[in-house]
């Protein structure tokens, strides 16, 4: 029998532990893992004085190891950060700001964010890719009769993106490769044709749409997959793990994701007090989103808590037991967390804004960075004003609900209302947040009483070793 915050053992023994499992480099490969040279000509061509090497924790085995190469040339004090604020994919400013950095060298896997304020130099640490068994793992999954690909590599294997493409066009079908989006280029000027998605850009050929096109993804299971089938939602996406030889055609765990994330949009209109996660402090235009949605969700009359709580769990979050729903302000690939294991929803600014938004509908275009949503954003949509309270059913609970915030009549104070009998009251200013949901609780917390209790004698308490109490 499992109680509420406790697990019995058969539970605690079968649990998923993500282990990492990482080797040391060799010597003679970490200058084409690590790109030593690329990175001290940045850092010598910029005169940085101080600079923080940002490692992900499979690779902090070889943290020590690439420092003291990369010292060998530069001059600049170099300083080593392991673990991260929030997620290892984004740039830790806070860490580095902490050594009073001038620049980072983020290894590793990267969402590819744009940092708020200091440059960033990205290696992805190139990995051994393994394509004998493309052709063979793909038509397992009838992949040959499709003609048009467009190719998206994980940041790991795009160095093979123009091997793989010229596979495939050694099979007669047509591809489009995407390129990466790195920060420090993304400002430069956009083609007319170019189309750009999950930090993603390539270019179509005239005439072409979106929809004709599958998705083949070259890389593992991971959330730089579940952004890009949530993303291209109206294109087949098909997944090859270069490190299993393993194709694998992304079909019904789409669909039960999409089902999933559009019940949490119910839940969402029906919460009263919604608590906004800061799920990231590096990356661009964060405190403008966490104040977008909170606008947002006044404009609509409900409550709003701004929690900032490091890198989420379940404990943490079950602290808060006023909130209804959560929306996490994070990078666009920790944006996406399963919230099944957790008391309350975890939405992204997306699906709030198509929750409270009026004006946004649920359709096939889907974006993961909050930066979309926000003002001179791609997916930004103004909000429409209310004309007063409108009302719905709910598809999560079958019950009645309310958008808006009901007109005070003219000429009265905003605290005001009148009742029935014509007379006027004035009803609580907090109505509705967590002062009206703690009155409701069977169990308040420890009342102190003061003044009501007499003062207790000291007497002598129990001593020794606590196991003999």
């Amino acid at each position: 029998m499992a109680l509420a915050f406790s697990s019995n053992d058969q539970t605690v023994i079968g649990r998923k532990v993500d282990a990492i499992a990482s080797t040391k480099t060799a010597a003679c490969h970490l200058e084409t893992k690590y790109e030593i040279h690329r990175c001290a000509d940045w850092v010598n061509q910029h005169q940085y004085k101080t600079v923080a090497l940002q490692f992900p924790d499979e690779m902090l085995i070889d943290c020590v190891q690439v420092t003291l190469v990369l010292q060998k040339f530069v001059t600049a004090d170099l300083f080593i950060l392991g673990d991260t604020s929030y997620g290892s994919c984004c740039i830790d400013e806070v860490a580095a700001e902490h050594v009073k950095a001038e620049a980072i060298i983020h290894f590793g896997h990267s969402c590819l964010s744009y940092p708020s304020r200091l440059p960033t130099c990205f290696v992805f640490g190139k990995e051994a890719c393994l394509l004998d068994g493309l052709e063979s793992a793909l038509a397992a999954q009838k992949f040959v009769p499709v003609t048009k690909i467009l190719l998206v590599c994980d940041v790991k294997y795009d160095h093979v993106k123009d091997t793989v493409s010229q596979r495939l066009r050694d099979s007669l079908l047509e591809v489009v490769v995407s390129d990466l989006i790195i920060p420090e280029e993304a400002d430069r000027e956009i083609s007319c044709n170019e189309i750009r998605m999950c930090s993603r850009r390539f270019v179509l050929p005239e005439h072409a749409r979106i929809e004709d096109y599958k998705v083949l993804f070259i890389g593992p299971q991971n959330r730089t997959l579940t952004r890009l089938f949530m993303t291209f939602r109206q294109c087949q996406c098909y997944s090859f793990n270069p490190q299993t030889q393993v194709a694998r055609l992304e079909g019904s765990s789409v669909n039960r994701d999409i089902a999933r994330r559009f019940h949490r949009i119910e839940r969402a209109k029906d919460a009263q007090i919604i608590g906004v996660l800061v799920g990231t402090l590096g990356v661009r235009r964060y405190l403008q989103a966490i104040e977008h949605l909170k606008q947002l969700i006044k404009s609509v009359g409900k409550k709003s808590y701004t929690l900032a709580v490091g890198k989420l769990n379940i404990a943490k979050l079950a602290n808060f037991q006023e909130v209804d729903v959560y929306v996490l302000v994070a990078c666009p690939e920790n944006t996406l967390l399963d919230s099944r294991e957790f008391f309350r929803p975890v939405v992204t600014p997306f699906e709030l804004e198509v929750a409270l938004n009026a004006s946004r509908e649920w359709g096939q275009m889907y974006t993961t960075n909050f930066g979309d949503i926000l003002p001179g954003g791609d997916f930004y949509i103004e909000q429409k004003e209310r004309d007063g309270t409108s009302y719905d059913v709910s598809l999560a609970t079958g019950q009645i609900r309310k958008l808006g915030i009901e007109k005070k009549p003219e000429g009265l104070d905003k605290r005001t209302v009148i009742t029935k009998q014509g007379t006027v009251a004035v009803p609580s200013l907090h109505a509705g947040g967590a002062g009206e949901y703690l009155m409701r609780r069977t169990w308040q917390g420890l009342s102190p009483h003061l003044g009501k209790t007499p003062v207790a004698d000291i007497t002598m308490g129990k001593k020794g070793m606590a196991a003999g109490y």
